[in-house]
């Protein structure tokens, strides 16, 4: 097992799967535990790109991607 040593939040690939991070109080409506591909690191939860829905556009969680807290809701992730 490998471990992750990092020191800024992004976008991440494990094992061929791409895993998007979303604060716990942001997760997308389609979120289960027992369902859902996901992991916790660092109070962030990242859930595998396959798990959301067709019409999910990545460029756009990617321009709005943003992790400064001070930010208000609409334009953090």
């Amino acid at each position: 097992m490998s471990k992750l040593k990092q020191s800024s939040i992004k976008i991440l690939k494990i094992n061929n799967k791409t895993y998007l991070p979303y604060q716990l109080h942001q997760l997308p409506k389609f979120f289960d535990k027992y369902t859902t591909d996901f992991f916790n690191l660092k109070g962030y939860c990242y859930i595998n790109l396959e798990d959301h829905s067709d019409s999910f556009n990545l460029t756009n969680f990617k321009n709005r991607l943003t992790f400064h807290k001070n930010l208000s809701g609409s334009l953090s992730r």
